[in-house]
């Protein structure tokens, strides 16, 4: 039998209301490419455009709203990350870019042989900025392999992290498994050793909260289309950190020109939403999710990660022997589910697994529903069955 869900579901029908994408057609469970968008995310930020649309520094009403709702997204960013200081939060095209430019900053405070932290878990965004600053500034870079589990091999981190390493960077969780890691003994190791704990946040942020002073994190960003928000990044960065850095661009630490602010309108409405939705219903509904979705996954498919919901979110990679993963999710596209397939720009990760063509990856958020994962389960198993691969695609 599914595990029974921790949330009804009149209020799950509830919650789907507020987007309305999911009122289409297809089953949407390509959630950890990108989330959904509630409607009262799109009225904002249509609603700034139709009615109020202004740049900073006037004097007249519209510009002083401008500012006003910049300071407002700040306040409420800060929130978000578990920080009470609005000036260690700013925003940035994406997180890609925000990570590229804070790199950037903190490898010009570095030296010849300053050792820096990446892991075969990472996406590739967080890794290849790491890559460019130390072949341009001598640095060494040192990647941490993986356990058996398919998590972040401990043993191994503590191993590479020595006197000279400067900056330990990797993920509050997997984008392509949904592996998570232990942040808060990476923090103590990173700062054992006199180095930053510099986190990326992306995968996490739908699932959780961050509480990056709580965990003692130095630097952490994320994308606000993964938790319901607008195209943005956005950037936590430790304030004593950032006063030393360079900040060759304008406006509050890596900020550059003037912000977007209908997606600012947007992040202020997203986060009224999270806080209405709450984390504790969040986090109930995803593990019963995906506690459902693993009990019932057939036995023909290989799971790449844990087996159980401690320790992960529910993001799940998976293979079918014999099948290439862009043939599995096309065959689930023609059922009516949307998936991910490929290698989810985390290649090191997929290669340490002998899977270069990589996996399928299904991930639930607050706002999947058991028979959702039934109609996925149900799909799985009949792709299972088929006889050969053509079946798959015809």
């Amino acid at each position: 039998m599914p595990a029974t869900a921790a949330v009804s579901a009149p209020a799950v029908e509830r919650l789907r209301a507020n987007f309305p994408a999911l009122s289409g057609p297809t089953t949407r469970l390509d959630g950890p490419a990108g989330s959904q968008i509630p409607r009262q995310v799109i009225e904002s930020m249509a609603g700034y455009l139709a009615t109020s649309p202004a740049n900073l520094g006037g004097v007249f009403s519209e510009s002083l709203a401008a500012t006003q709702l910049v300071q407002q997204a700040r306040v409420r960013c800060a929130a978000f990350f578990g920080t009470a200081d609005s000036a260690e939060v700013g925003f940035g095209l994406n997180a890609s870019s925000v990570n590229a430019t804070m790199v950037a900053d903190a490898a010009a405070c570095m030296s010849v042989g300053d050792e820096v932290v990446v892991s075969a878990l990472d996406h590739d965004a967080s890794v290849l900025p790491w890559r460019r600053a130390a072949a341009e500034r001598g640095l060494i870079l040192r990647t941490v392999r993986l356990a058996e589990d398919g998590r972040l091999n401990m043993d191994h981190l503590r191993a590479v992290i020595n006197r000279r390493t400067r900056v330990v960077a990797l993920p509050y969780a997997a984008n392509a498994t949904g592996t998570a890691v232990d942040i808060a003994e990476v923090t103590r190791l990173a700062h054992a050793a006199g180095a930053l704990a510099w986190l990326d946040a992306t995968h996490i942020a739908p699932h959780e909260p961050l509480r990056v002073r709580e965990l003692e994190v130095d630097v952490a960003f994320c994308s606000a289309y993964k938790f319901f928000g607008p195209h943005l990044g956005l950037y936590y960065a430790r304030r004593e950190l950032t006063a030393g850095w360079s900040h060759r661009a304008l406006g509050n630490g890596i900020e550059s020109g003037t912000p977007p602010l209908e997606s600012l309108a947007g992040l202020v409405a997203t986060f009224d939403y999270l806080d209405e939705t709450g984390w504790g219903l969040i986090a109930s509904h995803e593990h019963a999710l995906g506690e459902q979705f693993l009990e019932g996954l057939p036995k023909a498919w290989r799971l790449i990660g844990l087996p159980t919901m401690d320790g992960r979110t529910p993001t799940f990679a998976l293979t079918l022997p014999g099948s290439h993963p862009v043939d599995l999710a096309r065959a689930l596209a023609r059922r009516g589910i949307a998936v991910g397939a490929g290698t989810f720009h985390a290649p090191t990760l997929f290669d340490a697994l002998g899977l270069r063509d990589g996996a399928v990856r299904i991930g639930f958020l607050h706002y999947n529903t058991d028979a959702e994962v039934d109609a996925a389960l149900k799909a799985l198993a009949d792709l299972a069955d088929l006889a050969d691969l053509a079946d798959l695609v015809d």
